[in-house]
């Protein structure tokens, strides 16, 4: 279904796969900074270089994707995107983890609609989904610029 992919260009950053080299210091960093995972399951975890090589592992012989936003005119690192794709039922849940360092420079939404826009283009992708909790405004206000809506 996603196997596809190699890499997609927004207006200023490009999603790539994810490599174990990409899973530095400050990767595991950004998933153990309460504000950045405060919406988020992860923020019940405690996350380590194994843990996130454990994770980057997992997808590896999956129809699903871990990807990591990257800057275009820098090269640099600054965030990862996940879709897990049920084949069956011919959707995608997508999610995103924006650096610290990056936020409100408008990368979260140049990397969501690049993601949407391939995905909306792959003609194995029914439909695509995503989720937040109500007071995550900024990630709301990401999807419904992208064009999502409300389902429940």
């Amino acid at each position: 279904m996603l196997r596809s992919f190699t890499s997609v260009y927004g207006r200023h950053v490009r999603l790539e796969p994810l490599s174990a080299q990409d899973i530095t210091e400050e990767y595991v960093s950004w998933l153990n900074d309460p504000r950045a995972v405060r919406f988020s399951n992860q923020r019940f975890f405690t996350h380590t270089m194994a843990s996130c090589n454990q994770y980057h592992a997992s997808f590896i012989d999956t129809p699903h994707l871990l990807l990591k936003i990257v800057i275009n005119s820098t090269g640099q690192m600054v965030g990862t995107m996940t879709a897990y794709a049920s084949v069956h039922h011919g959707t995608v849940d997508i999610g995103i983890l924006i650096g610290p360092a990056a936020w409100g420079k408008g990368i979260g939404q140049d990397a969501w609609n690049a993601l949407i826009g391939w995905l909306s283009r792959n003609p194995s992708v029914r439909k695509i989904t995503a989720g937040t909790m109500r007071p995550n405004v900024s990630m709301v206000r990401i999807m419904e610029r992208a064009g999502m809506t409300l389902e429940a």
